[in-house]
């Protein structure tokens, strides 16, 4: 996502560019004593979008996009269908749509939401039922999902690396999401019957809430799951100090 990338790049900059040197015209630095820090922190992200999406190898930050997906199995109400070497495609276009990282208190928070669309591609078996309609199958699967919202909130914690420097961590992640509408592509149906394969996939798309109740939670959960991965890697290569100015280390 490059929300996420965005908030790693403004770190690195300050970071590989010393405090005092020279950054780029479209990022400023932001301090602790800034009584609208958040918000600055949210203007540099934005910035900074076209600039970085793709991952920060010298920071051991890996790309988002695509994520890599455990198998995913949906096995009740008469059917039995399972997605294998699975990808979520569509992070990097994801908009940031609200982002809150309070800093220098007591209880540190981070709050942050994106929004898009997201597909998944992946091989699928398949036997059982659609409510009324039987299905049945294996093939390449494309299930593209619209206005995909999903809000991260953490705790923003200090931790100390071996030589005694500062670094954050989010710790004990919480998420919720939202999606407005998801249609399902599934290749080599009822082997290859089109006329079956049709009316089947019009009815999945139409009946596609009763499927993505069961999907959705094992993908996003593993979403979120590398999104924190993702900036916890960039918090343990790059100090307190070198991410905000004029910040008090406990």
């Amino acid at each position: 996502m490059q929300a996420i990338f965005s908030f790693v790049l403004f770190g690195i900059f300050c970071t590989t560019l010393g405090e005092e040197s020279y950054l780029p015209p479209y990022i400023k630095t932001c301090h602790i004593d800034d009584v609208e820090i958040s918000k600055c922190i949210k203007e540099q992200i934005e910035a900074s979008l076209p600039y970085f999406t793709k991952g920060v190898p010298e920071l051991n930050v890996p790309s988002i996009d695509p994520v890599q997906l455990n198998d995913i199995k949906i096995d009740g109400n008469g059917l039995l269908l399972k997605f294998t070497d699975a990808a979520m495609h569509g992070l990097s276009e994801s908009k940031l749509t609200d982002l809150k990282v309070n800093v220098g208190v007591t209880d540190q928070e981070f709050r942050l939401v994106f929004k898009g669309n997201l597909s998944l591609t992946a091989k699928y078996e398949v036997d059982g039922r659609i409510l009324i309609l039987p299905i049945q199958g294996n093939g390449d699967a494309l299930v593209y999902a619209q206005g995909v919202e999903v809000e991260i909130n953490s705790k923003l914690t200090q931790v100390d690396d071996p030589k005694g420097e500062k670094h954050f961590k989010l710790i004990t992640p919480t998420y919720k999401y939202t999606i407005e509408k998801t249609t399902f592509d599934l290749k080599n149906l009822f082997n290859g019957n089109k006329q079956l394969a049709e009316t089947t996939l019009q009815f999945a798309n139409e009946n596609w809430q009763q499927l993505m109740d069961d999907l959705a939670p094992p993908a996003i959960k593993q979403i979120v799951r590398t999104c924190v991965k993702a900036i916890n890697k960039f918090f343990a290569n790059v100090t307190i100090s070198r991410i905000i100015r004029g910040y008090k280390t406990s």
